[in-house]
Formats: structure tokens, C-alpha cells, sequence
């Protein structure tokens, strides 16, 4: 009698006991993630756990056997990796377009040519928005302010904390990220900021998140959130 009722529970255990969706995801698109998310565990009853950094800290995981089922990275070419290694069990899919602004200051791009003002970058070696903003500081107009305070977070949330403390007088971040008043900086002073996903591992679990990130809903969401359709 027993093992007939313990039979019993396992199978109409709900779906929130099962394992939950364990997604990596780059530390700019955190937040928006978090809300799509929470709408998926609340329509399914699935779990989803986050883990986030800036995105090369999340490929050394990967390649290191950190557990992820999605890799949520701020560019295309480090998911692309993965695929190449065979780390991936599908080919990436672009969810989401990326922009940098500037913030703070008097809203005007020509502050970055001002050596006086201190600047807050997301670290270029790991981060992706941060190698745009290392493209947009070596255009010939701003070269006179390569003599500036540079400081570079470990992520863009961190280049955002820099600045929003006062630690620093501006920052180059998503616009996802920034106030209402930053500034956009042209798109083709950068490389494309496309964000491209890859599947790590695939269930049932994984199939059901899939496919309410490409739902419209989760469309509409990412584009309020700050972020541009994918080309």
C-alpha cells in the first residue's frame, strides 16, 4: 500500500518539482530575463534558475562543465564557439539587439574628447559592450581624452554602479541598462551588438522556455526592456 501511493506522488508530481531550466545569461540582459521568466514559471509551474556575468566569464564556465542549459551571451561570436565545439546541441538564434549609450554629464557625446571627466566601461577582454565602447573611445575626435580616469567593471551592471555611486562623471552601457536622458551613441561607431542564445542541453523543460522566447509576448517585452529586434 505504501509504494503504491509513493507510486501515486511521482506521478502526479507538478511540474515546478521537476529539475529547473539552469540558464547563463550576460549580466546586461539579467534583468529583463528575470521578468521574462517569472512569466514563464507562473504560465508553466516550471522552475528557472539564472546565473549571471559578462559573457566570456560565462563561456569559461561553460567550457569548464558548468551545468547551463541556455547560454544567453551580449554578442554572437562566443555562443558561435561553442557550436563549433560541439558544446552546443543546436545552432545559436539571435534573441535580442543591443545599443550603447553615455550617461551622465551634459548629454553630449563630444564629453568623451574631456581627459577632466572620468569614464566607466565594462571590462573589453570578457565583455562585449565593453569592446563597443573601447571602439567608440578610438575614434580620432576623442583622443584627447585618453588621458581620463578609465575604470573598467567586471560587467556593465558593475560600469553602471561606477557611475550611478559618482564613483565616476560618465559610463558607456547598454541602453537597457541607462536612464531615460543618456545619449545614444551612433550604431556604426561599434560592431553590431547582436545577442545570440545557445542550447546546452534540451527536455521538455527546455523545449517549453524556447518556445515562450520566441513567443510575441517575449518579443514585446525585450523591446520595452530596451533592446531592438534582431536584423
Amino acid at each position: 500500500m505504501r509504494y503504491t501511493a509513493l507510486l501515486l506522488l511521482l506521478f502526479v508530481s507538478p511540474l515546478w518539482a521537476s529539475e529547473p531550466v539552469r540558464v547563463a545569461v550576460a549580466a546586461n540582459f539579467k534583468q529583463t530575463l528575470q521578468q521574462i521568466s517569472a512569466q514563464f514559471e507562473a504560465k508553466t509551474g516550471y522552475r528557472v534558475t539564472l546565473s549571471s556575468a559578462s559573457t566570456g566569464v560565462l563561456f569559461s564556465q561553460i567550457v569548464h562543465g558548468a551545468p547551463f542549459d541556455l547560454f544567453f551571451a551580449a554578442d554572437r561570436e562566443t555562443p558561435e564557439k561553442l557550436v563549433s565545439s560541439g558544446s552546443a546541441v543546436s545552432g545559436t538564434f539571435c534573441y535580442a539587439r543591443g545599443s550603447l549609450v553615455l550617461a551622465g554629464g551634459d548629454g553630449t557625446l563630444a564629453q568623451l574628447a574631456n581627459p577632466r571627466l572620468s569614464l566607466a566601461i565594462a571590462n573589453p577582454v570578457t565583455a562585449p559592450y565593453g569592446r563597443a565602447a573601447v571602439q567608440v573611445l578610438a575614434r580620432e575626435e576623442f583622443k584627447s581624452g585618453n588621458a581620463r580616469k578609465l575604470v573598467r567593471g567586471n560587467n556593465v551592471v558593475q560600469a553602471y554602479q561606477f557611475w550611478h555611486s559618482g564613483a565616476v562623471d560618465l559610463a558607456l552601457l547598454p541602453r537597457a541598462l541607462a536612464p531615460d536622458a543618456a545619449t545614444p551613441v551612433p550604431h556604426d561607431w561599434y560592431q553590431p551588438l547582436e545577442q545570440h542564445a545557445a542550447v546546452l542541453a534540451r527536455n521538455g523543460a527546455v523545449d517549453a522556455y524556447l518556445d515562450w522566447i520566441r513567443s510575441d509576448t517575449v518579443r514585446s517585452l525585450i523591446t520595452e526592456a530596451g533592446y531592438e529586434p534582431c536584423p
